[in-house]
């Protein structure tokens, strides 16, 4: 079986340039009620990334790899070749960094075990009355070992769980999706009291009535669960729901080739830094138990916090060092967990306007160049002025400029903590309207 040191070997023998090897060693443990089973799975994983200089420039490969009976030096022969297959300009990456310490696990994950976890997670599940309540769970603990050579070596404990649950009546369903790196992070039970009274409100809900309207988003359909994913998708952390435009808008690669409206020292939308409450958000990829937080990347880069937005102007990149090195300063491990300024909006309908609070939505498609959204939803209220009770509704579909809708949305004081989202639990947009 090949091994994190065989990798080292080959390349120390090869000389290719700069690289890096990843090793996670994996404890995984699923469980699922309906129908009952329990898995549990140990692996280890390997990444190989590697920079590989010639006359004309620089070449990056990168291979993710299950360890098998191969062999290394084919392995490493083949990212080379990657290499050389994809070479651009020349760029000299930073000196290493200290790593950032950022604590990413769970004690009760490291000293129980890990099938008894996801196991726990589901037989603890407090299940609402007259629904039916499906549920899986999976457990994650690994240790990630960076070794690269520049001579910098870090390792690591993390952990981390997700679940999926589907609440459902006899006509209708909804999904939830949580995951986070500590147990009492999941706040599982919450969302299936929650689910469970929308529910209700699905049973009695007529079509939608279209026409202009402010939209109002609570918690749910600022983060719509994802498809079924499996137990990958601990690896990744998850994501910033309607936030996720502004870390596409950062990728400094996109906004080098001119795919994107982002432009460092400019506003994001014109008038941006004049509105009355300016939007601000920050990448923290060092917040402790966050999904996305990391000590460092896969190519040794230590994670680092920095703005990306200031008063409605945006003022930093997510930097690789291939990135960095193209703009003559130090990287910073990329867009990680987006930390958004809150407001002081506080979650009402508004007084004169017809206002549609989304309760679910079915899916969010969001363009990631040019901010263009469309929201299908699965369950509102529609508020309007003089009727002190709303109507539910299901169906129709919104669509938003979402630079602009985000950049003078009104934010909640309340916040938010979720898989890599700190931030507004809630936020109203004043200018929308509703397609039946």
């Amino acid at each position: 079986m090949i091994t994190q040191r065989d990798l080292i070997q080959q390349l120390t023998r090869r000389d290719p340039g700069a690289w890096s090897v990843v090793e996670r060693v994996q404890d995984i443990a699923h469980a699922a009620d309906h129908p009952a089973r329990q898995r549990r799975d140990h692996r280890t994983r390997l990444t190989l990334i590697v920079h590989k200089d010639i006359p004309r420039g620089r070449g990056t490969a990168r291979l993710d790899i299950d360890p098998y009976n191969g062999s290394a030096s084919d392995l490493v022969d083949q990212t080379i070749a990657l290499a050389l297959a994809a070479v651009g300009p020349a760029w000299t990456p930073s000196p290493p960094a200290a790593p950032a310490k950022v604590d990413l696990v769970d004690p009760d994950l490291i000293k129980r075990e890990i099938d008894a976890v996801a196991l726990g997670t589901l037989t603890r599940l407090r299940r609402p009355a007259r629904v039916t309540t499906t549920a899986t769970a999976t457990a994650l603990r690994e240790r990630i070992t960076v070794v690269a050579s520049s001579g910098f070596h870090a390792s690591w404990l993390a952990t981390a769980l997700h679940a999926h649950a589907l609440v459902s009546t006899a006509d209708h369903s909804l999904p939830i999706f949580r995951q986070a790196r500590r147990a009492d992070d999941l706040d599982l039970d919450a969302a299936l009291t929650a689910a469970a009274a929308d529910l209700q409100l699905l049973d009695a809900a007529g079509p939608p009535s279209p026409g202009p309207c402010a939209l109002w988003l609570p918690p749910d359909p600022l983060f719509p669960p994802p498809a079924p994913l499996g137990p990958e998708a601990l690896l990744h952390g998850g994501d910033y729901g309607v936030w996720s435009i502004f870390a596409h808008q950062a990728d400094s690669a996109a906004q080098r080739q001119g795919l994107t409206r982002y432009h460092l020292r400019s506003e994001i939308i014109p008038g941006a830094a004049q509105l009355a409450e300016p939007l601000s958000i920050t990448s923290d990829g060092a917040l402790d138990f966050a999904t996305l937080s990391l000590p460092v990347t896969d190519d040794a880069v230590a994670i680092r916090r920095f703005p990306l937005i200031d008063r409605g102007v945006a003022v930093g990149l997510g930097l690789s060092p291939r990135e960095a090195a193209l703009r003559h300063t130090d990287p910073n491990g990329g867009v990680r967990n987006l930390i958004v300024a809150p407001g002081t909006w506080s979650p009402n309908p508004a007084p004169d306007t017809r206002t549609l609070e989304i309760r679910r939505l079915h899916t969010i498609a969001i363009d990631p160049y040019t901010g263009d959204a469309t929201l299908d939803i699965a369950l509102g209220l529609d508020h309007r002025p003089g009727h002190p009770t709303p109507t539910p509704f299901t169906g129709g579909t919104i669509h938003l400029d979402l630079i602009t809708a985000l950049a003078h949305a009104h934010r909640s004081p309340q916040l938010l903590a979720r898989s890599a989202y700190r931030g507004p639990a809630s936020i109203l947009i004043d200018d929308a309207e509703l397609i039946a």
